[in-house]
């Protein structure tokens, strides 16, 4: 039996360099799918950070866009109907893109070295 992507992300079996940012929305959904928010935010949250520090890049994890991303996609789960991961993406199109934080986050927020170990909150106005 072939582990899907959270358990591989858990287990450490995931490739990080073959990793998108496709697949952190699958690992999301999944988790989501599985277990409560803050559950799934920890699970999430523990294996991406672990995942870019056996790659030799700590440093690319990031608190603030786990937090954010994984709000947004419990948010978007909860108010649409869809069938599994792929049909999730397909009708949430903008998520395969940074549109959805660069509404509610400047880029020296999102990329700043508290970013990476806080989640901070937005500091953008998301009226527009």
């Amino acid at each position: 039996m072939t582990d899907t992507m959270l358990e591989a992300l858990l287990n450490g079996t995931l490739e990080a360099d073959a990793f998108s940012h496709r697949d952190h929305i699958i690992v999301a959904y999944e988790a989501l799918e599985g277990a409560d928010f803050f559950t799934a935010l920890g699970q999430v949250a523990d294996g991406l950070a672990r995942l870019a520090a056996s790659a030799g890049a700590a440093q690319k994890f990031n608190a603030t866009v786990t937090f954010a991303f994984m709000s947004l996609i419990a948010e978007r789960m909860a108010a649409t109907d869809h069938k599994g991961a792929e049909d999730f993406i397909r009708r949430n199109p903008n998520l395969l893109t940074g549109a959805p934080l660069k509404r509610h986050y400047s880029s020296a927020r999102l990329t700043s070295d508290l970013s990476r170990q806080v989640a901070l909150l937005p500091d953008l106005s998301s009226a527009s």
